[in-house]
């Protein structure tokens, strides 16, 4: 055998041989030949009518998951809040109107006990214990709410929260000292008295009004956010059936067939999802804006005005007291009469019981009677005058006011149930919606494939 002579440039075919980038080269030819291979086959069969029907499929099941469970995830989440608001927020805002009447019935009861001769009467001394128990219960209840809400808004609440309830046990031991040196004949009980109301006025009333407005506030923001349409989650469905109906008229086109049993199924899923959905979605848009905003302002107006009457009770109290001009108690007392009857006219104008209107007019007009009764009697230095209006039948007893103060109470708990029933209403509207809207989308997938599977038979 005979060898051939290695040439001299022998290296320099060897050198081409190898690769320009050794290690790059034995990358692409080595762990990645695998599924660089299968990626090109991958595109080829795409190029084919079965390849490019189940890339189609893939990207029509994808599109309809993700509408069908984005509408559903939705949903859920407004049904969650909704139900938030209902068993928090809502009684957190009821309760602080509660908290207020009662510290200010608490405090008008208070004042009235130095008006009359004695000590306050059993009656009286049972509706005052029963005010600043109601007052702690509520402020529980909020407390409570607050921490269940979790709103931006929740800080605050509880911290205002926590300074009544710091405040209160010195408002009732000073109270207490003032009945102690009542009994025993000592003047000063009127100074202590004063200091007790003092700290309800300047510290413990302004944090009630604030925590009536945060919750107030909380509850009609949420009901707003609430209640808007889902556009995203509804676009997305609606995107989805778009496809679907396109995928349909390619279908068409390909294979010049009637229409797919299966897709025209599927179709119909996300019609009645997008459907349901809608529906849902306007049930809630008028239940939870339209319906809640209008059943609302009676008993904020309401609410607003109960307070006004109370503090103005409480001033016609310490005009007495104090022997002070009665012009500034008669300049609020004209503001909360408006403040009353405009309530009253609100609530007649959406439908209130006409009953309550009539027994609330009523008390409105004698309490006007007996304040300007008051304001002579003050005016003239006839103070046993006054006295015996301020003391007339006690502060617990059937008084005009106390009869205004009871009435608009039952109005103010008409209004509240008006305002739950819509929140319950719009929440009933997104019940079972995300568990049927993601039902539907996995049944339209399923249609879809069910509907294939016969076209895809035919190359496969």
């Amino acid at each position: 055998m005979v060898t051939q002579p290695v040439s001299d440039d022998a290296w320099l075919e060897e050198l081409e041989a190898r690769p320009a980038h050794p290690r790059l080269h034995g990358v692409i030819h080595g762990p990645l030949a695998g599924p660089l291979r299968m990626g090109r086959r991958s595109r080829a069969f795409a190029q084919t009518t079965p390849g490019k029907i189940i890339v189609v499929m893939v990207l029509l099941t994808t599109m309809l998951l993700a509408a069908g469970l984005s509408m559903s995830q939705s949903m859920a989440g407004r049904n969650q809040a909704l139900d938030t608001v209902r068993e928090a927020t809502e009684p957190m805002s009821a309760a602080a109107h509660l908290l207020s009447t009662s510290l200010l019935r608490a405090d008008t009861i208070a004042a009235a006990g130095f008006v009359q001769p004695g000590p306050l009467s059993e009656g009286d001394a049972e509706a005052y214990a029963a005010a600043i128990d109601t007052a702690v219960s509520s402020a529980g209840e909020i407390y409570k709410g607050a921490v269940e809400a979790n709103s931006p808004t929740s800080a605050s609440i509880e911290e205002l929260v926590s300074d009544i309830l710091r405040d209160l046990p010195i408002y009732v031991g000073l109270n207490e000292r003032a009945r102690v040196n009542q009994r025993m004949g000592n003047p000063v009980g009127v100074a202590y008295m004063s200091e007790a109301s003092g700290i309800m006025r300047s510290r413990m009333l302004v944090a009630a009004s604030e925590i009536n407005e945060l919750t107030r506030g909380d509850v009609a923001k949420e009901m707003r956010r609430l209640s808007r349409p889902q556009w995203i989650p509804l676009s997305g469905l609606l995107a989805a059936l778009v496809f679907l109906v396109l995928t349909q008229w390619w279908l068409w086109r390909v294979f010049r067939r009637r229409l797919n049993r299966g897709f025209l199924a599927g179709t119909l899923a996300v019609v009645v999802a997008l459907s349901w959905a809608g529906v849902s979605n306007y049930q809630s848009w008028r239940s939870g804006s339209v319906g809640y905003e209008r059943a609302a302002q009676p008993w904020e107006e309401l609410t607003a005005a109960r307070i006004d009457a109370l503090e103005t009770r409480t001033d016609e109290t310490f005009a007495l007291l104090r022997r002070q001009s009665v012009v500034h108690s008669s300049q609020a007392f004209d503001g909360t009469y408006a403040s009353v009857s405009a309530a009253i006219a609100t609530a007649e104008e959406y439908g209130g019981s006409q009953q309550l209107i009539d027994d609330a007019r009523a008390a409105l007009n004698a309490w006007a009677y007996e304040h300007n009764e008051l304001v002579g009697a003050l005016n003239s230095g006839s103070y046993d005058q006054a006295t015996a209006l301020l003391a007339s039948g006690g502060a617990a007893g059937e008084t005009a006011f106390r009869e205004l103060d009871a009435t608009l109470s039952e109005m103010i708990a008409a209004s509240r149930e008006d305002t739950r029933v819509y929140i319950d209403a719009s929440l009933d509207a997104t019940r079972r919606v995300a568990a049927v809207v993601a039902l539907l989308s996995v049944l339209a997938v399923m249609s879809t494939w069910f509907g294939i599977r016969r076209r895809l038979g035919e190359y496969l």
